[in-house]
């Protein structure tokens, strides 16, 4: 009931605000009403959320990693349980206790959170979530994301270009319907793809009119606000640019106001998003961006091929949400297509003259699609050397191109069919989808895999059909149709009881850490990392690309693979992870016992669980420090991990510590801050076993004091001989 108050109250305003102010609107917002009870009905009346919970779990629930090597984010979206949802959930947990979420403690030893970037902290739209949690908040976001997206496409056409309302429906269709928006439904960057639409309208509005510094500081602080909010910058800045090219494009004269809504929307990001870029640039992404960039290794032909017939035909490599998808891509990150009635609209419309500027604005679009998407030579061996263009995810530009056909069938439409040889040349169309379906038909495929290709070429030669005969008012409906048809499935639901199930050997192992704090580890893949944090549990793991760099080497001392997204672990010291306070280890049923000495004290529900005898506690003092180069001291950790248990590894040139009379209390113990009082009868050093990262400071009896990167990954400070007080902190800014 929570879920569709949150639904129906906002939609019931929209449709309160389009009876007042534009009835014309009222038609295209019933059939986007009946295009969302299609896609959400079944499961919002069964009670479900939009999940994909058991695309990453086998049975018994959350014990292996069940990704195929190939298509390793298949079904759709399937790291956002592990990705997102704990992330979000901490951070309302600790909105909830009204504290900032700087550090979730749960994940990763305690990483940053609020600069990861994605949690949405300063964004309004994540009101859901931390008002009825990540799963129903998803599935709210989800609705309001389909509504944004297909109504701010029809507005902004149909007010800001004045269109006739059924050529603004169209692209409200394509692209509040389209698949690209459905494959990044469940994940913040949907709403980048959602608030398009509304940022070209908002780009419109203030160039169109005369030089007002207000209406520039509004549209620039309001672009700037989008980009830092914590949604997803980077596609958030790929909408932004998208929208100043368009401004550039619609109004060449007015060069200096675009530019200068850029130059403020960037003074406005910078600020915001800092936190996030200082993560970004020393995370194990950002090294190894640094170190070997994948931008620049070359596509093969057969893969552009093979995206080129998904953007024809979008079901021709299967469907992400049946397990039928066999493209070599993550099927969200290559669904191009945008179905096939805005193909015919394309090849059968006319262009009227007052509508020149916008189709140029739209193939703008297409190009840098075509160059940084398609990589297209020469310009594209340019590009990818260019920052930020070097560091960027390129396969995200590939939102522009949905978003130009949109455009450009709803201009078709307003132009009407062309003459007498183009309408005939334009039936080539449906006869090629058809062809390409041929050609690429699979004996594998299953009967809706078949279905869903017909539709789209039944859908091509229907929208020819209605289009020629001048009955325009039908073809929104025959494209919400086709995209309604290739949508429903794409995100799967679960049950509430189905989203965190709690085995009884996990609840045991629940039980244990509440009573004998310290944190767990895993090989094998089982209870897959951040998901413990639902459960309360502390974990070292961190299926984390923005995990700050040392940590992503510790973890690939550890068997990680990945250095972006680590892969389940494969190696279990036990000294090792004692001195970064993992008491617990758990591994598959069947495997043989970890080496080392772990001591097993539970079975069951396909794990096992050990008990490590080498625990020491996240807090501590160390009396003797030894001093390593990097490289050696990870090859010392490697060999001889035992070391770390009584001293620690500090970096050359930090100094050394030498006590042995050592006493510590803690006077404030919370994830982003630590103070406590010392007494050594020499120079000792302050250990937090918690992951280094940009932002910690440290203090000495209030006086600034260096932050050591203790055992190569951990923070330290060192404390002079005698009695001193000293703090942690974690500073945002």
């Amino acid at each position: 009931m929570a879920v569709l108050l949150w639904i129906l109250v906002p939609l019931l305003a929209v449709h309160l605000a389009l009876w007042r102010w534009l009835r014309r609107g009222l038609g295209f917002q019933l059939l986007l009403d009946l295009a969302l009870v299609v896609l959400f009905g079944p499961a919002l009346v069964r009670g479900q959320v939009l999940d994909p919970v058991r695309c990453i779990q086998n049975t018994p629930p959350f014990t292996s990693w069940a990704w195929s090597p190939g298509t390793e984010l298949q079904p759709t979206q399937s790291d956002v349980v592990l990705q997102f949802h704990p992330w979000w959930e901490e951070a309302r947990r600790q909105l909830l206790r009204g504290r900032l979420p700087r550090i979730a403690p749960d994940i990763g030893g305690g990483s940053p959170l609020v600069a990861n970037g994605q949690v949405g902290l300063l964004a309004p739209v994540m009101l859901p979530v931390w008002v009825l949690g990540p799963e129903r908040g998803t599935t709210v976001m989800a609705v309001w994301k389909v509504e944004a997206a297909a109504l701010g496409a029809f507005l902004f056409l149909a007010v800001a270009w004045r269109l006739r309302p059924a050529a603004a429906a169209v692209a409200g269709v394509v692209w509040g319907l389209g698949p690209f928006l459905m494959g990044w439904l469940l994940v913040p960057l949907g709403w980048s793809l959602a608030l398009l639409p509304w940022v070209w309208w908002l780009l419109q509005r203030t160039l169109a009119g005369r030089w007002r510094w207000g209406r520039v500081g509004v549209a620039g602080g309001l672009l700037g606000w989008f980009m830092g909010a914590g949604l997803h910058p980077e596609t958030a800045a790929i909408v932004v640019g998208s929208g100043l090219l368009a401004g550039l494009v619609l109004h060449p004269r007015r060069w200096a106001r675009v530019a200068a809504i850029g130059l403020l929307a960037a003074l406005v990001t910078v600020p915001l998003a800092w936190p996030g870029l200082r993560l970004i640039h020393a995370s194990s992404k950002g090294r190894a961006y640094a170190r070997e960039n994948p931008n620049l290794r070359p596509i093969p032909l057969k893969l552009r091929g093979m995206v080129l017939e998904q953007t024809l035909l979008p079901a021709v490599h299967g469907h992400p949400g049946r397990g039928t998808w066999r493209a070599p891509y993550p099927a969200a990150a290559g669904a191009l297509g945008f179905g096939g009635v805005a193909l015919a609209l394309l090849a059968a419309g006319r262009l009227r003259r007052r509508h020149r500027r916008l189709a140029l604005a739209a193939l703008a679009q297409a190009a840098v699609v075509a160059v940084v998407f398609f990589r297209l030579p020469p310009l594209d061996a340019l590009l990818v050397r260019i920052p930020p263009f070097d560091r960027m995810t390129l396969p995200r530009f590939g939102l522009l191109l949905p978003w130009a056909a949109a455009v450009l069938a709803a201009l078709a439409v307003a132009g009407g069919p062309s003459r007498s040889l183009r309408r005939r040349l334009a039936w080539l169309v449906p006869a090629g989808l058809l062809g390409l379906a041929v050609a690429t038909w699979p004996t594998g495929w299953g009967a809706w895999d078949r279905a869903l290709v017909l539709v789209t070429v039944a859908s091509c030669a229907a929208g020819l059909g209605v289009f020629f005969s001048g009955r325009m008012r039908w073809l929104p409906w025959i494209a919400a149709v086709e995209l309604v048809a290739l949508g429903v499935g794409i995100n799967p639901a679960a049950a509430r009881r189905d989203v965190l199930p709690t085995p009884p050997v996990i609840e045991r192992l629940t039980h244990r850490v509440r009573s004998e704090r310290g944190r767990i580890c895993g090989t094998g893949g089982v209870l897959p990392p951040n998901l413990a944090s639902r459960y309360g549990i502390a974990d070292l793991r961190s299926f984390d690309p923005l995990r700050p760099w040392p940590l992503a080497r510790l973890h690939a001392l550890l068997g990680a693979e990945n250095p972006v997204l680590p892969g389940p672990l494969g190696w279990a010291p036990p000294r090792l992870l004692g001195a970064w306070s993992v008491r617990w280890l758990v591994t598959p049923e069947g495997g043989g016992p970890p080496a080392g000495g772990w001591l097993q004290v539970d079975a069951g529900d396909g794990l096992r669980v050990w008990e490590n005898p080498f625990f020491r506690p996240e807090v501590r003092l160390v009396g003797r420090t030894v001093t390593v180069e990097e490289d050696e001291g990870w090859e010392m950790l490697a060999l001889d991990p035992e070391m770390v248990l009584e001293d620690a590894l500090l970096p050359e040139g930090s100094g050394e510590a030498s006590a042995r009379s050592m006493d510590l209390e803690i006077v404030e113990r919370r994830p982003d801050r630590l103070r406590v009082l010392t007494a050594c009868d020499g120079p000792c050093l302050l250990l937090l076993a918690q992951p280094w990262a940009p932002g910690w400071r440290a203090s000495v009896d209030g006086r600034p004091a260096p932050v050591l990167r203790a055992n190569l990954a951990a923070l330290g400070v060192l404390i002079p001989a005698g009695a001193h007080e000293a703090e942690l902190a974690y500073h945002l800014w």
